[in-house]
């Protein structure tokens, strides 16, 4: 009898499968077999399975007819001959130490060692000239780092991750019906792969008397096969494994780290399912099967995970369940002044934070027109929920498809206000804030109010104005005591040609538009045009405009940027790992350009050269700035970089030109010696990003090591250990609430 029986479950992988056997074959431990079953396979697979089997007895080749992981790994464990059972994925591959290193330790003083388990290696295929890549996987950096015994009730943190049920080995009386429950422990016979090792993972490690963990990774886990199981086609899959876990869980005996650790997985299912593989969460099953996922989770012990579940999770948790919005109602205004829209798409990680401060607005005769384009998380449910207590929220959804010319034109179509702005909706903008903007633009009756909080270019807009007779230099002139500053204009863009078009971009979206006159003139959005802006728009508006008025609120300001963000990392693995949440923001390049032809198109380049240009670079600099892997960098460099530099010609305009003297100096830097400087800027950039990191990273330590700090650590580590668990659940609820806010 051999010591391990290792199962393969073979279905069309014969790009990878003789790297796969050929990694059994060479173990150094040699007292195996190896059960290779072809699920049906129709591509070569079954040829090489039968060259392995020819020079090397201890493959077996079974050929038989499609069944599905699960029902094949079960019949590997019925016709197993070894002590231990080990379960390989056919397009992976494994370290020739794994099974001696495994076995070393089988034993225990403790009790009997049921699962011998290490980490493994995330593997990725080179390609484009990269070679093959490894990443450490976070159960490596979660789990000790020395050989260690334990049970799942010891110690939960295994739970918390990847099922990995290949980069362990088990007894094989344990799963025939020798452990805690005298359960058979077998796979779910589930067509195709099925996420069939999500509840034999839950069965193996919560009945295991003994689990040994080695923290060598032995496993090569490749991410890199288009065809693998672990990519998701129908999204019943993981709720179906999640129910039958839980059902599983429900009848045994576990501690709240063991709850708490398969409420995780459930989070990052859900998160999977609308996040990583898209679906929509908008779509009523999807729903269903996410609420049935929360309904069985104890409200209480989810709060009390807030130190290790992810603060987003808690977030959508809360909002699902509708228990964090703070609506306040307001019936529709029946001639509001001001009418607000957002452009909405998955903004599901802030939308709720957005909209709650603004049902707040108490005193602004205001409506908030949401227009989404085809959300696939929750953000339209949030906006309904909001629009069905406050009637001030209008909800109008669009295609995922809509161009930014539709969205507007239909925002366009909707509004009732006097006023409008388009807000993105990852800001908000305080009411007080508003109330002065809109008096502002009451006040002058303009059709275009830009806001600021003071001007760079007082001087230049003072003297265009003092030339039309507007005023005396003295009444230009603040006082400290003043709430609010002086008010520029009004003008029409060719009085101020040099700043038009760069005002256009520096003021982005802090603009409010009369909307007759934006109705009456039947501008559009470009297609190019992103939420953030609008500048195509705006460039219209502004060349048809006799009154546009900058208004310097001063003390009225308030405006936060409330958007979640999340870097990936900087190499080319970061192409090949979806990240759903990124804060590499759209650039607006291809609307300027468009600016660009627009003016042309109009006979009017000349006479906005100036302003046009420092509007072009510094949405050049700020598109380079935001890009943050090398493919990106190298992507945006080589569609706009020449075509930039030949419209900007700074040789010929020199520095003098330019408003923006950083944005004109790094661009310099970028162009002048080639890819020698280009590399040196990068550099530069580099260090100064590590600098602000290493600031960040000493006040917070500074913060940390603060005796009021101390103090109140060991004040609320006291009430966690004396409090009863609903009163730590509901003070941690309350402060994630308020961090929110």
């Amino acid at each position: 009898m051999p010591k391990i029986s290792i199962i393969v479950p073979i279905y069309n992988v014969e790009t990878y499968l003789t790297q796969c056997l050929e990694s059994i074959r060479v173990q150094t431990f040699k007292d195996w077999e190896c059960l290779m079953f072809s699920d049906g396979s129709k591509d070569g697979s079954l040829d090489i399975m039968k060259s392995f089997a020819a020079k090397d007895d201890r493959f077996k080749v079974i050929d038989k007819k499609n069944e599905g992981y699960g029902a094949t790994c079960n019949r590997g464990l019925e016709m197993a001959q070894g002590e231990w059972i080990s379960i390989i994925e056919p397009d992976d591959f494994i370290d020739p130490n794994m099974y001696a290193r495994l076995l070393g330790s089988a034993s225990s003083t403790q009790g009997t060692v049921d699962i011998i388990k290490s980490s493994y290696w995330l593997f990725y295929d080179g390609h484009d000239g990269y070679k093959d890549a490894l990443l450490t996987p976070n159960l490596s950096n979660m789990m000790p780092q020395r050989r260690t015994e334990f049970t799942l009730n010891e110690f939960a943190e295994p739970f918390y991750h990847h099922p990995s049920i290949w980069s362990a080995i088990y007894r094989k009386a344990f799963l025939n019906g020798d452990n805690k429950a005298g359960m058979t422990i077998r796979f779910k016979p589930i067509p195709g792969a099925g996420w069939t090792d999500n509840p034999f993972f839950a069965q193996t490690m919560v009945l295991a008397d003994r689990i040994s963990w080695l923290p060598g990774k032995y496993y090569y886990y490749r991410q890199t096969n288009p065809g693998a199981s672990s990519l998701l086609k129908d999204y019943r899959m993981p709720f179906d494994r999640l129910r039958e876990m839980r059902a599983f869980l429900d009848t045994q005996d576990i501690s709240d780290d063991v709850r708490h650790a398969f409420y995780s997985r459930e989070f990052d299912y859900i998160t999977s399912v609308i996040g990583e593989f898209g679906f929509d969460d908008k779509d009523e099953e999807i729903r269903s099967l996410i609420r049935e996922v929360f309904d069985s989770m104890d409200r209480k012990e989810v709060l009390l995970m807030l130190g290790r579940l992810r603060p987003e999770f808690v977030d959508y948790y809360l909002d699902f369940m509708g228990e964090s919005y703070e609506i306040h109602p307001h019936e529709r205004p029946v001639a509001p002044e001001l009418s607000i829209v957002l452009l909405t798409k998955d903004a599901r990680s802030w939308i709720v934070d957005a909209f709650e401060a603004y049902s707040k607005f108490k005193n602004l005769p205001c409506e908030f027109v949401i227009v989404d384009a085809g959300s696939q998380d929750s953000t339209v449910n949030v906006a309904r929920q909001f629009a069905a207590k406050d009637k001030r929220f209008t909800v109008r959804e669009l295609p995922s498809d809509a161009t930014m010319t539709e969205l507007v034109d239909e925002a366009l179509a909707t509004v009732r206000g006097t006023y409008t702005m388009f807000i993105p909706s990852h800001f908000v903008i305080g009411e007080k804030t508003l109330r002065a903007a809109l008096a502002g633009a009451r006040r002058t009756n303009s059709d275009i109010a830009l806001l600021d909080i003071g001007n760079i270019h007082c001087d230049y807009l003072i003297e265009k104005l003092l030339n039309k007779g507007y005023g005396t230099p003295e009444s230009y002139m603040d006082a400290p005591e003043n709430k609010r500053g002086p008010i520029y204009g009004p003008f029409s863009a060719t009085d101020i040609p040099e700043l038009a078009m760069a005002s256009n971009r520096d003021y982005s979206w802090h603009k409010v538009y009369n909307t007759a006159f934006l109705k009456n003139h039947g501008f559009k959005a470009d297609e190019h045009d992103i939420a953030d802006n609008l500048l195509g728009l705006g460039a219209q508006a502004l060349l048809a405009t006799e009154s546009l008025v900058f208004l310097d609120l001063k003390t009225d300001w308030d405006i936060r940027d409330i958007q979640r963000k999340q870097v990936g990392g900087a190499f080319w693995l970061s192409l090949e790992k979806i990240i759903p949440y990124t804060s590499e923001p759209e650039t607006d390049i291809e609307s300027v350009l468009a600016v660009g032809e627009m003016l042309r198109e109009r006979g009017v380049y000349d006479t906005f050269e100036k302003s046009y240009l420092n509007m072009l670079l510094s949405s050049f600099m700020f598109g380079l700035q935001t890009r943050y892997t090398p493919e990106r960098i190298t992507e945006f460099l080589d569609t706009y970089l020449d075509k930039v530099a030949a419209t900007l010609d700074i040789d010929k305009h020199g520095a003098l030109y330019f408003y923006d003297t950083d944005a004109f100096n790094n661009f310099q830097k970028i162009t002048f010696g080639g890819a020698r400087t280009l590399d040196l800027w990068l550099e530069e950039r580099a260090l100064a990003d590590e600098d602000g990191i290493f600031g960040r990273d000493k006040a917070l330590e500074e913060i940390h090591r603060s005796a009021r700090f101390r103090i109140g650590e060991n004040a609320v580590n006291t009430m966690k250990r004396f409090a009863p668990s609903s009163l730590v659940a509901t003070a941690q609820e309350k402060a994630r609430l308020l961090k929110r806010g």
